[in-house]
């Protein structure tokens, strides 16, 4: 059912891809994920709403995560031009393997941060039984969910028609949307911003009653490898959006809100949390971030290392961009201490 902003949205599993019709054609936010029947239902909600495939003429992808970029590939086979960051471009050439090709450079960094290496054996052995339990159907072995999308969600690989730079503009009939670069979930994450209506794409940047996961990015482009410090980008993100005149939320997941400033506060509200109990940690002296991480999530199980080690890190980094925390590094092994 088409908004009151004239927008479209269109599930796909636990993702929304949202159409935006002109009087030229339609500009679609995120290409949606690619899983057996995805395209399909895509087609049958644009049809409902008296569209169709021809009258796409944009795809604007917030970033290069398969849940949202998965159909860039068949929007392109249908000549659809698709428009992208071009600080995200090079991620869209991983395709599936966007967190995969890092993956060495994860293990390495879980051993700096004072990681066990059986613990990082058992992350690795438990990574392997959920892909197992996935590729075979079972939802239930070892306590797997997959209820997220209706089926395994592919990443065929593609490069962006257009890459667009911070503040570039998709024009299209008698509509604008507004590229703005929003690293943090990614490094080259961004949003879309329709200043006529007020109306904000946020891909993953803000999310209703979520709070989105930076993670590990590492740039493999320098030697060693560089990781990228999402969390303090990903605040500063949040400042950007703030400083816009945003008046409704379409988010990549859960349902669109008008209540964007409560959003961004609620999150905020949640990083000061978790770093003023690091900084209480430390308060009795210096500790690796293995040791806060478990400090923090005692009964962290070996599948969820990846995840929470992303976010510990993640407010480790923020402390350390605002001066308030160090971090040393002694044969091989990182320690933090406050200033």
């Amino acid at each position: 059912m088409m908004t009151e902003h004239g927008v479209l949205p269109i599930a796909l599993g636990d993702n929304w891809a949202y159409a935006l019709p002109t009087s030229d054609g339609v500009i679609l936010i995120d290409a949606g994920p690619d899983y057996d029947g995805a395209w399909d239902a895509l087609v049958a909600q644009l049809d409902a709403a008296g569209l169709d495939i021809a009258d796409v003429q944009y795809v604007a992808i917030t970033h290069a995560h398969i849940d949202h970029c998965g159909l860039a590939f068949r929007w392109q086979e249908a000549g659809v031009t698709v428009a992208a960051s071009e600080l995200e471009a090079q991620s869209f050439l991983h395709g599936r393997n966007i967190i995969g090709y890092q993956t060495q450079y994860v293990f390495e960094h879980m051993r700096r941060v004072g990681v066990p290496e059986e613990r990082i054996t058992g992350f690795i052995e438990a990574r392997e039984r959920m892909r197992q339990a996935y590729r075979s159907g079972d939802n239930t072995g070892g306590g797997v969910r997959r209820e997220r999308w209706p089926g395994l969600i592919r990443g065929t690989p593609f490069r962006a028609d257009e890459e667009l730079s911070d503040g570039a503009e998709i024009r299209l009939g008698d509509r604008r949307v507004v590229l703005i670069s929003a690293p943090g979930h990614t490094p080259g994450n961004c949003v879309f911003y329709e200043p006529d209506t007020g109306a904000l794409f946020s891909g993953d940047q803000v999310i209703p009653g979520l709070n989105s996961n930076p993670g590990w990015h590492f740039d493999i482009s320098v030697e060693p490898p560089a990781r990228f410090r999402s969390l303090p980008a990903f605040a500063e993100s949040l400042e950007r959006i703030e400083a816009l005149d945003v008046r409704y939320l379409y988010p990549g997941h859960r349902e669109p809100s008008d209540e964007v400033a409560a959003e961004i506060e609620r999150v905020r509200r949640h990083h000061r949390k978790r770093q003023g109990q690091l900084r209480e940690m430390l308060d009795a002296g210096p500790k690796s971030p293995y040791e806060l991480l478990m400090a923090m999530f005692s009964r962290l199980p070996d599948r969820r290392l990846w995840q929470a080690l992303a976010e510990v890190t993640g407010h480790i980094d923020a402390l350390v961009v605002r001066g308030e925390a160090t971090e040393t590094e002694t044969d091989g092994l990182l320690t933090i201490r406050l200033v």
